[in-house]
């Protein structure tokens, strides 16, 4: 166990808030009891890390300005406590005349040398880590079917294996009720933490694996899941903010060792010393620059998360798609229910974010694995946050459901007109709602299965979701005809049009596909599937969004012969 000391003064901003502490520390030894967890595709899963990942340009290029000894950057690292207790940050008071919102003290820091421990104990301290996060983790098992394809991925089992043997004998299956399906079990368990459940999936399904073949494994990596990832989520304290200017220090020492003056005293230390590493520390610890940190007496996640929204959103912007992410992946339930108002009224989209984070994770839905998250491993051909955001919000607010030549909001229109008689929302009054409207709005209300529904059919009747090379290829919005923010947008504004035009309600989710159909009668599967000479193009400006719209309605409604293909790139005025 390493214990750091600094001189510190804590203060509090109000009566009721937490403390902050303010010290500085060399840059080295913040490395050693402070933690980035990111937010990252480790194996298949998302962590549930909140910080970007690193950003090597950008490091480098904070590194030569932190080489100047008289450059300084103000900002201070902002950081909590990672731990679920406080044992391993105390405060000690040293000053006497102290006021009830600033104290002097001394700051320890005790930190586990996790270096030293295997990646299997690493995995099973940050499986309890979730499970004391989430406490109905503990009494789950991990499907023995991903404990299967991990020892098949490993080359453990023979691809044709089976997992009969990796219980030693117990039967750790996890049973279904009333005979369910696969598929229905797997819906009964998605939820809007399922991110965590995943997570932990993959963790205790390496745990189980590498505990069978722990004598003869002892590498610091297993199937994507490495000691340094794994350390980054049990350091005593987290930074919340900073990474880029702690990682640019860090390089920046380490280039002043091999420079004189260091140098030279580097080279005399060892011979008198013989222990090069422990040298070596010393000596990068005496070149590093002191960082200035407000370290947060706090150890929930979500006001960790809050803080590091707020802070990135606030100061310096981060990627819509991945502040959704981070925001709808990175707590459970619970800890997002005690920052969701603070962080609505900073101006952060919770629930927004949360339905385009479920409607592009969920088993059925036909957006799964096509939206950009922000993260590095993101394919670059992947349908923006945004523009998912807007489909969304068409079937979830009934608003912006606008055909581009035309004024008229049918969604609105439908809402107004035909929601309330909806046999499928009749019940709201029953249910404690004040309008048809509320039941239908909430986060998991009805207009969810309503979306999956409508578009599953969509999809299934106007794309191709197989053949990359199509022209109405359900995905790769820059080459598809169907898959992009124009195209989605009219389909979904003609649906409701369609709606109005019958004047229909939706009395179940088992009407949708027969609405689909209704609606769709007559119209060529081929639709999209044609080159439309689109080369130079942009899709979403004025005229052309008028122009496919217009196109789309004319023939959907008489569809006799198809438009020809050059119109689409003909603006309409």
């Amino acid at each position: 166990m390493n214990n750091f000391q600094y001189k510190a003064v804590r203060i509090r901003q109000t009566d009721t808030g937490d403390w902050l502490v303010l010290f500085a520390a060399p840059a080295v030894d913040v490395e050693m009891w402070a933690g980035i967890p990111q937010k990252k595709e480790l194996g298949d899963q998302e962590t549930t890390g909140f910080q970007r990942e690193e950003n090597k340009k950008r490091i480098k290029e904070i590194a030569s300005f932190y080489h100047n000894e008289k450059n300084i950057i103000q900002n201070p690292l902002l950081c909590a406590i990672q731990n679920k207790d406080l044992e391993s940050v105390e405060f000690e008071l040293k000053d006497d005349d102290f006021n009830s919102h600033t104290q002097l003290g001394i700051l320890s820091i005790f930190s586990e040398d996790l270096e030293q421990l295997s990646l299997l104990e690493l995995l099973n301290k940050v499986k309890e880590k979730l499970e004391y996060r989430v406490p109905l983790l503990g009494e789950r098992t991990v499907p023995d079917q991903l404990v299967c394809n991990l020892k098949q991925q490993a080359e453990i089992l023979p691809a044709s294996g089976n997992f009969e043997d990796s219980s030693n004998g117990e039967d750790d299956l996890v049973e279904t009720s009333e005979g369910l399906s696969e598929q229905e079990n797997t819906e009964l368990s998605f939820s809007d933490e399922s991110h965590i459940l995943d997570f932990w999936d993959e963790v205790t399904a390496r745990v189980r694996v590498l505990e069978e073949i722990s004598e003869s494994f002892d590498g610091n990596e297993f199937l994507g899941y490495t000691k340094e990832a794994m350390i980054a989520f049990l350091r005593p304290i987290v930074i919340v903010d900073g990474q880029h200017r702690l990682r640019a220090a860090i390089a920046s020492a380490k280039q002043s060792v091999g420079e004189e003056p260091y140098r030279s005293e580097l080279e005399d230390a060892i011979l008198n010393d013989g222990d090069c590493k422990e040298v070596q520390r010393n000596m990068e610890a005496k070149a590093a620059r002191k960082l200035p940190i407000s370290l947060l007496m706090n150890t929930d996640p979500a006001e960790h998360v809050f803080q590091f929204v707020v802070v990135n959103q606030k100061a310096t912007p981060i990627g819509r798609a991945l502040l959704g992410t981070i925001v709808s992946t990175s707590l459970s339930n619970e800890e997002l229910e005690r920052v969701s108002d603070r962080l609505e009224n900073a101006g952060i989209k919770l629930e927004e974010s949360r339905a385009v984070t479920f409607l592009s994770r969920h088993p059925k839905s036909p957006f799964r694995g096509l939206v950009e998250r922000g993260l590095a491993s993101d394919r670059k051909d992947r349908l923006q946050w945004n523009v998912l955001a807007s489909i969304v919000k068409i079937f979830r607010d009934l608003k912006g459901g606008k055909l581009f030549h035309e004024n008229v909001d049918y969604a609105d229109k439908w809402k107004r007109d035909y929601l309330p008689s909806s046999g499928i929302i009749t019940s709201w009054e029953d249910e404690g709602y004040e309008s048809a409207f509320e039941k239908w709005h909430q986060l998991d209300g009805t207009w969810r299965d309503v979306f999956i529904t409508f578009w599953s059919e969509v999809s299934d009747k106007l794309a191709d979701k197989r053949n990359e090379e199509a022209w109405h290829y359900w995905g790769s919005p820059k080459q598809s005809n169907i898959f992009n923010k124009t195209s989605l947008t009219i389909l979904a504004s003609d649906f409701f049009q369609n709606l109005c035009d019958r004047r229909l309600g939706i009395d179940s989710i088992e009407d949708i596909p027969l609405r689909v159909s209704e609606w769709l009668e007559g119209v060529d599967s081929n639709y999209f599937n044609r080159d439309w000479n689109l080369h130079g193009v942009k899709k979403d400006v004025p005229g052309i969004r008028k122009r496919w719209s217009k196109e789309w309605v004319q023939y959907r409604k008489d569809p006799q012969r198809l438009p020809k293909s050059n119109l689409y790139r003909q603006p309409l005025s």
